[in-house]
């Protein structure tokens, strides 16, 4: 497995024409978003990716192909990671939770869009999304508290991701509070004093978490 430090989302292998199609389906997502996919127009998206239609289909064969492109590539932008020794473990973690929470929504939205389309394999691939970013996480965390077990730190990182997901489900599929979301995830880490950590421990934190900012005590996303 590469080695690759999460900076902008993408690994430094990345092919500088994926790179592109990813950028473009960030800046079509708002309107699939409001448009849904059968209410989403080719003029729409290229006006949104700043191109004429023909610009667009330069990168796309049709709107499905910009549509589900994400999850039709062999790998997620966050498939691998690199825990420095010479930098703070929550720092790190801070580092790849900022990387999740700016992937995760488009990536979900691409996934309902696949779904939509009956992409064949989609279940397939949601469910090796969310192994994916357990290991990932688990791998910080246990970086973060080294005498966490790896059942325990596998736990933690559901945790987070369901945090993620529950975010960006409550906000409607919208793009959630990265300092928010942040600040939830790493106070919790940080304020863990036990090398073992329960499911129901971790439970409690989160949820007095996602209630302190928030006087109608509901995840804000």
């Amino acid at each position: 497995e590469d080695d690759a430090r999460p900076d902008d989302g993408l690994s430094a292998d990345v092919d500088p024409l994926d790179r592109r199609r990813r950028e473009l389906f960030r800046l079509a997502a708002p309107v699939f978003r409001d448009h849904g996919y059968r209410g989403t127009t080719i003029k729409a998206l290229a006006h949104a990716c700043h191109l004429t239609p023909a610009g667009l289909y330069h990168y796309f064969t049709s709107k499905a192909d910009l549509a589900t492109y994400v999850v039709r590539q062999p790998r997620m932008d966050w498939r691998s990671v690199y825990v420095d020794p010479d930098r703070e473990p929550i720092v790190q973690l801070s580092e790849f939770l900022d990387l999740a929470i700016r992937e995760l929504p488009d990536f979900l939205l691409a996934l309902d869009l696949a779904e939509e389309l009956a992409v064949p394999g989609v279940v397939h691939i949601r469910l090796g999304m969310f192994k994916q970013g357990e290991t990932i996480f688990g791998r910080y965390l246990a970086a973060v508290r080294p005498g966490l077990t790896p059942v325990d730190s596998r736990e933690l990182a559901r945790l987070i991701l369901a945090l993620l997901v529950g975010s960006h489900e409550i906000g409607g599929g919208t793009q959630f509070s990265a300092p928010v979301v942040r600040s939830r995830v790493t106070d919790v880490s940080a304020d863990a004093s036990r090398a073992t950590l329960s499911w129901a421990s971790w439970g409690a934190a989160t949820l007095r978490a996602t209630q302190s900012d928030s006087p109608q005590t509901r995840v804000t996303p």
